[in-house]
């Protein structure tokens, strides 16, 4: 091959690649808001490789070694009111627990035995976070911070809040910090850890990230859980809670078999990973999943964004080289080896990107290079129609008249 076909093919391989990105950018913003392109973007978009990892991870049913966490145990408050939760607390401090996490916003003032029976059982509760949130106002397009009356006391609180939209996102990160008032608060889970053990709260607190990704360990079977009628007969080791992380929130109703879906998200764990249909877990195991994971400090770095799509266009570049060599000298059989290739190649790459975040807990976002691989095989047909068009009005050369069928 001629220096000046050498060039023609690095160029052309460039713009190529540039051509596939342009493709793919237009097919994100949907400019012309065609419907089909909206409902699979919206469903891919929720959607990634890791989720293999962690789809249906509920381990060692009844093994208490294989628990997510021997230091957490979640209590279900059910459908409690008041009065009912404060007997609840004041039974679970008989046992004394390390730290007591109250996954509940108790708003505003009610009935005042119920609040008075309420408050003496917080005042009573060592080392008691409570749970607050963040909620939209649309009226003012803005947030509320909805906390627990202050009639019932002042405690610790950390916002319980989840980085999904909407409820039927999945849940893969949780912010480690927030503003209010001009002042930093920080999640529930964190509050938790922090009245636990400090030593790693602030480990957590160093690695000054505005999120962190969740490192799923399981689901509810996977987790020390007891309910609060149990713990009100007394039915459960006894001195289980002594010295433990406790969180009371609710993973079912007394009243109704069927999951209630106030508090109830899509996580990588469902067992779906495709055409989900129902949540999968509860916010209170969630809070249980981030809080084991700082106490074991196995946190899961993410690469930055820009790294993903600098990856993404040099391995898209790269195979343009060769499927426009293809393209040009082997025409006939181009669709059959580039497939070949795009299927081979897609499959290394997602293998690398569970084995980066099973072995060194490193998530790569996966769409920025595989979708330009999958893409790049049809779009050269586009791209080719396009020079070889420029090239007949004398505007530009390409390295696509230098087949065997322009000689």
């Amino acid at each position: 091959m001629s220096k000046n076909h050498t060039k023609l093919l690095f160029r052309d391989a460039i713009l190529s690649t540039i051509f596939v990105f342009l493709c793919i950018a237009l097919f994100a913003l949907n400019p012309f808001n065609i419907k089909p392109f909206n409902i699979i973007g919206g469903s891919l978009k929720d959607i990634e490789f890791t989720d293999i990892l962690f789809s249906g991870k509920n381990p060692g049913r009844g093994d208490y070694q294989s628990k997510i966490s021997n230091d957490i145990v979640l209590i279900n408050a059910a459908d409690r009111g008041r009065a009912e939760i404060a007997y609840l607390l004041n039974k679970i401090n008989s046992e004394n627990p390390a730290v007591v996490g109250v996954d509940f916003i108790f708003e505003g003032p009610k009935d005042n035995k119920d609040d008075s029976l309420l408050k003496s059982a917080f005042a009573n509760t060592k080392n008691l976070v409570l749970a607050t949130k963040f909620k939209n106002d649309d009226e003012a397009e803005r947030p509320t911070y909805l906390t627990t009356a202050s009639v019932l006391g002042t405690y610790t609180q950390g916002y319980a809040n989840l980085m999904v939209k909407s409820m039927d996102k999945t849940v893969r990160y949780f912010r480690s910090k927030d503003e209010l008032d001009g002042k930093t608060i920080y999640p529930f889970s964190l509050e938790v850890v922090k009245a636990f053990d400090s030593t790693k709260s602030a480990a957590f607190i160093q690695r000054n990230k505005d999120f962190e990704l969740i490192n799923y360990e399981g689901n509810l079977d996977a987790t020390h859980h007891i309910n609060g009628s149990d713990i009100l007969s007394g039915n459960y080791p006894d001195n289980f809670l002594k010295n433990k992380i406790v969180l009371l929130g609710f993973f079912g109703s007394d009243c109704n078999p069927n999951p209630v879906l106030d508090d109830y998200f899509y996580t990588p764990m469902n067992e779906k990973i495709f055409g989900r249909k129902f949540p999968d877990t509860y916010g209170v195991v969630i809070q249980a999943n981030i809080i084991a994971m700082i106490l074991q400090q196995k946190y899961i770095s993410k690469t930055p964004a820009w790294v993903d799509w600098a990856i993404g266009f040099l391995v898209c570049f790269l195979h343009n080289l060769l499927f426009i060599r293809l393209f040009v000298h082997s025409h006939l059989f181009y669709h059959f080896y580039a497939k070949l290739i795009q299927l081979g190649t897609t499959f290394l790459l997602v293998f690398a990107c569970i084995y980066l975040f099973k072995e060194m807990h490193i998530k790569i976002s996966a769409s920025p290079f595989i979708v330009p691989v999958l893409l790049t095989v049809d779009l050269l047909y586009f791209y080719d129609a396009i020079v070889q068009w420029l090239h007949k009005k004398k505007i530009t050369k390409t390295y696509f008249t230098t087949g065997p069928m322009h000689h």
